[in-house]
């Protein structure tokens, strides 16, 4: 591993540490997430109990920050490097990616190497940028999105859906970090459709 560490902090800013030196970009005032290392977790087998977003920074986001997504019965080592409720992992086989070879995980996707992977979840592919809001109304806040193309994976199997005054289908979803939020499935008057149902991977 390098012996830089970048980390991704509050509002974008972001901090490069190195053995000596410490270089601040000056919106850098804010929240950091506690990192540690702990020995005896080094190059312990990980699965995944589900699909999972992998991200180049302990707090999981932005979008931006995404390295890609690992499915559901993928083993991971672990690196040792853990933040509350963050794990940092390498693949057992190949890399994450060319540039970035390790990468952080929501911990309560893994679970003990040789695990059943649990049934299918619904998934389905989002045919154009989609707001991920935070409860099923067009005004809530927006806490996450997809681009074209995503996978979006429905927070249950079949769907959880709701259909506003305005016709408007919303249907769960679970996103990065493991939490839940709604998107659009329709426009309004239940008109066109957002996503299409693929196989889960």
């Amino acid at each position: 591993m390098p012996s830089n560490v970048l980390r991704k902090c509050a509002f974008g800013a972001i901090a490069l540490l190195s053995a000596g030196s410490l270089s601040v970009a000056p919106a850098l005032a804010q929240e950091t997430r506690a990192i540690t290392e702990n020995p005896a977790l080094i190059r312990g087998c990980r699965q995944l109990n589900r699909a999972t977003e992998v991200f180049d920074n302990s707090t999981l986001g932005p979008i931006a920050n995404r390295i890609g997504t690992l499915q559901a019965g993928t083993q991971v080592s672990l690196t040792g490097a853990t933040s509350p409720g963050r794990a940092q992992v390498f693949l057992r086989s190949g890399t994450l990616s060319p540039a970035q070879p390790v990468g952080w995980i929501n911990a309560s996707v893994l679970t003990t190497c040789g695990s059943t992977p649990p049934p299918t979840k619904a998934c389905f592919r989002a045919d154009r940028e989609l707001v991920v809001r935070s409860s099923p109304t067009a005004g809530s806040s927006v806490v996450a999105g997809y681009n074209t193309g995503d996978t979006v994976i429905a927070s249950a199997n079949p769907p959880n859906q709701q259909t506003t005054t305005d016709g408007r289908r919303w249907m769960q979803v679970t996103i990065y970090n493991g939490s839940t939020g709604w998107i659009a499935r329709t426009g309004t008057n239940g008109s066109g459709n957002n996503i299409t149902p693929i196989a889960c991977p």
